[in-house]
């Protein structure tokens, strides 16, 4: 069987699970659609392997050898196959391209409703088949050729069509909704975008009543009815939002975005607007008193000085 039979069975049998309205069959759903798309990446590194060894860019190890004529030739060794990482090195080399960052938001939903959430969150399922749709549509026929209407069969792009075209207005509604609250903070509006249901991690989520401050308004979830407000979500929020700039700036030397609160002990100091987010806090101290330096959170307790302006001083009063 081809892999890119397998991959069309995958997608067509992660749609009939979903289809099949029972909830014990949402993780199914999932994981055979997710299967599905890696099965189509890895189909398209078979069609750019050479034509004698048609398995060489997905196997993971990939080793150089001296053929008999004294050319180098590339063998893959061993039966693992690539990982996601893998692939994404290998697209990249290649010049192929897949919106990344879809597929890891897909990835990152079915790994929180396998392990954190419960198997009853049917939009959760329809999340995710949504977000696929765009992925397994536009890999098939910009980087496949082929016409994924015809490939994948009437009935699964019809389940694949109307769930993504249902779940998009739905989405729309709610957006509209929580765009009408005066988040105050830029960094606060766009996190709005990672807003989920505490209980069943819905991206479904309304406000109500609008006009409310933003901390205390009423949100609820469009898929299960929960009701809470954005206070309990603003750090899982801000953390989803700027977790991602605060690793790739420490990993360059540099400093996290956002911090803990000195006053609410939430993470949610944010050091561009100088003030916390959850309880608006404000640091007293800015810039160090000697030597102008910028001050954080952690320098606070040094009233008015850095760090090592405050060692310097410790070490002059000391003598």
């Amino acid at each position: 069987m081809t892999i890119i039979k397998n991959a069309i069975d995958s997608i067509q049998i992660g749609l009939e699970d979903h289809q099949a309205n029972d909830n014990r069959r949402n993780i199914s759903a999932v994981r055979n659609i997710s299967a599905g798309i890696l099965l189509l990446y890895k189909e398209k590194l078979c069609q750019l392997s050479p034509d004698d060894n048609k398995e060489l860019l997905i196997k993971q190890n990939i080793r150089p050898v001296s053929a008999e004529d004294g050319t180098i030739q590339f063998e893959g060794k061993g039966h693992k196959t690539v990982d996601v990482q893998n692939i994404k090195e290998r697209f990249k080399s290649l010049k192929i391209e897949v919106d990344w960052s879809r597929f890891d938001e897909i990835n990152r939903l079915r790994n929180d409703l396998e392990h954190y959430y419960t198997s009853e969150s049917p939009d959760t399922v329809r999340e995710i088949i949504a977000k696929s749709f765009l992925l397994i549509r536009d890999f098939m026929s910009d980087q496949l050729t082929l016409d994924p209407q015809e490939v994948l069969g009437q009935e699964a792009w019809s389940v694949l069509l109307s769930v993504s075209e249902i779940y998009a207005a739905e989405e729309e509604s709610c957006r509209l909704s929580v765009n009408e609250v005066d988040w105050v903070y830029p960094v606060v509006a766009d996190s709005i975008s990672y807003l989920r249901c505490t209980n069943c991690h819905s991206s479904l989520i309304e406000a109500p009543d609008n006009d409310e401050h933003y901390l205390s308004i009423s949100l609820r979830c469009r898929s299960c009815k929960q009701e809470f407000t954005f206070d309990e979500v603003i750090e899982q929020c801000i953390d989803d939002s700027l977790g991602g700039e605060a690793i790739k700036s420490i990993m360059d030397g540099g400093d996290s975005p956002y911090d803990t609160c000195l006053s609410c002990d939430k993470e949610t100091f944010i050091y561009a607007e100088n003030k916390c987010v959850a309880c608006e806090y404000e640091m007293e101290y800015t810039s160090c008193e000697m030597c102008g330096e910028g001050l954080r959170l952690e320098d606070q307790w040094n009233e008015g000085k850095c760090g090592y302006c405050q060692h310097r001083w410790e070490k002059v009063m000391a003598e």
